[in-house]
């Protein structure tokens, strides 16, 4: 029984022994764990990676100093209301002037028949009549965004109504959707309508002049 009583002890002496190693080990890891995340929260933008923004829909002049970079959605009221509100008063300020080149980043916010619309301005970027589809759209907004209307719409710009709708149906810029959908989040883009003027976020439909003031400050810089 002694002998027993002996070996038992010894046992729970190993164990003991043991248990800081292990507990050592598991607190090194959360330590290393928890600077990962540290690290990863304080990247600046710089260390992002990229959005290459040359493959999207734009208008102006390439050369221009001056580059805005819109992420809406086509069931987003507020991007609606930009779009219709001060779009051609940029375009007719800026864009047409050669001082701003203005970029349209097809984007959504998760949902299919968003996404479907944004494959349906893809279809008619293929035909070189991305903004005037876009314009469409929000100038209908509310009606459901579904393949018959989507097609429907495009008659109305006189879109090839054969091409369109092939384009459509056989989802051929679903992957380029679901890529824009993924860069726009790398970016931190969680919300519409917004906006990188150069580097400069601007998020909401904001004032008239909040856009021309920082296009300004942004063309003064540049000189």
């Amino acid at each position: 029984m002694a002998k027993t009583r002996k070996r038992v002890k010894k046992n729970k002496q190993q164990k003991s022994a043991v248990s800081p190693v292990l507990i050592a080990g598991v607190a090194v890891g959360a330590v290393l764990v928890v600077i990962g995340l540290i690290l990863l929260g304080n990247r600046s933008p710089e260390e992002s990676a990229p959005v290459e923004i040359s493959q999207f829909p734009a208008m102006g002049d390439v050369n221009a100093p001056v580059t805005i970079v819109e992420y809406s959605d086509y069931a987003c009221p507020h991007c609606r209301d930009f779009n219709l509100d001060k779009v051609n008063q940029l375009e007719t300020e800026f864009v047409d002037t050669g001082q701003v080149r203005y970029v349209s980043h097809p984007f959504h916010l998760g949902t299919p028949d968003r996404a479907l619309a944004v494959e349906a301005a893809w279809c008619a970027a293929d035909q070189e009549r991305y903004f005037e589809y876009q314009t469409a759209l929000f100038e209908n907004f509310g009606n459901p965004l579904v393949e018959p209307y989507l097609n429907r719409l495009a008659a109305t710009i006189e879109l090839d109504q054969d091409a369109f709708a092939q384009c459509l149906s056989n989802r051929t810029h679903r992957a380029d959707v679901e890529q824009a959908r993924q860069a726009a989040a790398r970016q931190g883009v969680d919300s519409t309508p917004t906006f990188f003027i150069n580097n400069r976020r601007v998020e909401g439909n904001q004032p008239y002049e909040v856009f021309r003031d920082i296009i300004e400050q942004e063309l003064a810089s540049a000189q």
